[in-house]
């Protein structure tokens, strides 16, 4: 995505960091948890949204990296801001930020899960679009998405 919005290669390079590294934060929730085929209680569904904090901690502590930490601990933030981890709203969510949410969300759409088998491409854009017109992700996130993706 970041080639065709037009990122400089340096800006893309980075944006590609964050993307391999937004769930490092997973290493520190247990894989009971991880690996659960049913649905999650509240404890254990905070458990989970504790990976971005722990994703920013870790990678917090390599210099020179602070924009990617960024964008990769926020990669759950939601533009109406019922996300997580600070609960980010609109114009607080940079434009980097709501690119990676969207494409962790066609991820985490198309990906196996212990609990589901991963979606199909257009059912997993119709999700994203829905929760665009919700006003939870960008919806020129998405439309980027769907020119890479299609």
């Amino acid at each position: 995505m970041a080639k065709v919005i037009g990122y400089d290669e340096e800006t893309s390079r980075k944006i590609r960091i964050a993307g391999l590294l937004h769930d490092l934060g997973k290493l520190a929730v247990p894989n009971s948890i991880l690996d659960k085929p049913d649905k999650l209680t509240e404890e254990e569904f905070m458990v989970i949204k504790s990976h971005t904090y722990y994703t920013k901690e870790i990678l917090k502590e390599i210099d020179g990296i602070d924009d990617i930490a960024e964008w990769a601990a926020n990669h759950h933030e939601k533009l109406d801001g019922s996300g997580y981890p600070e609960g980010l709203k609109g114009d607080e969510i940079g434009e980097i930020d709501r690119h990676v949410a969207v494409c962790d969300m066609y991820q985490a759409l198309t990906e196996d899960r212990p609990y589901r088998k991963g979606l199909e491409l257009k059912q997993a854009i119709d999700i994203i679009a829905k929760s665009a017109k919700d006003n939870k992700v960008s919806g020129e996130s998405l439309e980027i998405l769907k020119e890479v993706v299609f």
